[in-house]
């Protein structure tokens, strides 16, 4: 990971629709983007007087977008954009977790996903596995918020944000 220099090539796709009900998730609701903190269980390390210290890594404004696959319509593509995972990481790239299960109530779901980065391709080492979990929407049925945990590679990583308005500066 550490001489990854990478374009981002994936297109996206537009969602239109009506609000869906409170706790409702419909697969064409306009999704917008999400800005978020990335949190790597032990991605990140200090080599200090031989011994190496561990700690987690926090990675804070990560956008991520969701996009509806067109030939399955409870399948999406995850893209993080220019996210890192440790502090030796010396480059962001845009990750996408292809085809994750997403049912009517906002749950996602996935396992043993490679995910891939832009024209680099795919990266079978981090493998995502036991991918959970959750969109949810406020009392008027706009999107609110959008958690994941999953192992990415060894890497115990969780995804927290907040849906923020196309004109919302990060």
């Amino acid at each position: 990971m550490k001489h990854l220099n990478l374009f981002s090539t994936l297109l996206f796709l537009l969602f239109v629709s009506c609000a869906p009900p409170s706790s409702q998730f419909v697969p064409d609701t306009p999704t917008g983007r999400i800005i978020g903190t990335v949190t790597v269980t032990n991605g990140s390390y200090e080599v200090t007087d031989g011994d190496t210290v561990y700690s987690d890594y926090i990675g804070r404004n990560i956008e991520a977008e969701l996009t509806r696959l067109t030939d399955d319509t409870m399948k999406y593509n995850i893209l993080l954009k220019r996210v890192c995972f440790s502090n030796h990481m010396p480059v962001t790239i845009d990750m996408t977790i292809p085809a994750v299960d997403i049912d009517s109530r906002g749950n996602l779901s996935a396992d043993s996903i490679v995910p891939y980065a832009g024209i680099l391709g795919e990266f079978p080492k981090y493998t995502v596995r036991h991918l959970s979990g959750k969109i949810v929407f406020d009392s008027d049925g706009r999107p609110g918020a959008l958690t994941l945990d999953m192992l990415c590679g060894k890497y115990p990583t969780a995804y927290e944000g907040m849906y923020v308005s196309d004109d919302a500066k990060l």
